[in-house]
């Protein structure tokens, strides 16, 4: 038997089309969280979840330097950024490295917190930044693994639009 391993170990990340290379220490991206609900009833044994929408979404970015450049895109609760973060993914077999498949994330959202900068001696200052997403994308070698907007009501996972039925009994 033949296994295959998936190795993703590294990311840039780019705000509005700028990269920042080396400028970011880590990055949390955000991801479709499911709201459940609990759902119990008079003569049933236990208690369901239930799915009843998407949780808010968060990322965070945890900056390697004091850069005046990112500080003001992080300071407006107003302007709409775009942001993305690219990394390879490495598959291994027991033949060694057999491909590389590029890995792209793409939110939409605005920065909620800039960070407040940590002091201490003979360190590197360190801020993180929190951002509310609107919209977020997967995509894995070029294929679309989900997209999710707030806004637009859309939730797409693997091609399948998972709100369709939803917009459609709304009016919309």
């Amino acid at each position: 038997m033949n296994i295959q391993i998936n190795s993703l170990t590294n990311a840039n990340i780019y705000i509005d089309g700028v990269g920042l290379l080396g400028r970011a220490d880590e990055i949390e991206i955000a991801n479709p969280k499911h709201k459940m609900i609990d759902y119990k009833g008079l003569g049933m044994a236990g208690t369901a979840e239930l799915w009843a929408g998407v949780e808010t979404l968060e990322s965070t970015i945890k900056w390697t330097s004091f850069d005046a450049t990112t500080l003001t895109m992080s300071t407006s609760p107003f302007q709409i950024h775009s942001f993305q973060a690219r990394g390879n993914l490495e598959q291994y077999t027991s033949q060694g490295r057999t491909a590389q498949l590029p890995v792209v994330y793409l939110m939409t959202g605005i920065f909620k917190d800039a960070g407040s900068p940590t002091f201490r001696q003979h360190k590197m200052v360190e801020t993180t930044s929190v951002i509310s997403i609107y919209h977020c994308e997967l995509y894995v070698a070029g294929v679309q693994i989900y997209l999710y907007d707030v806004f637009a009501n859309i939730y797409v996972v693997g091609g399948v639009d998972q709100l369709s039925t939803f917009r459609s009994n709304l009016g919309g």
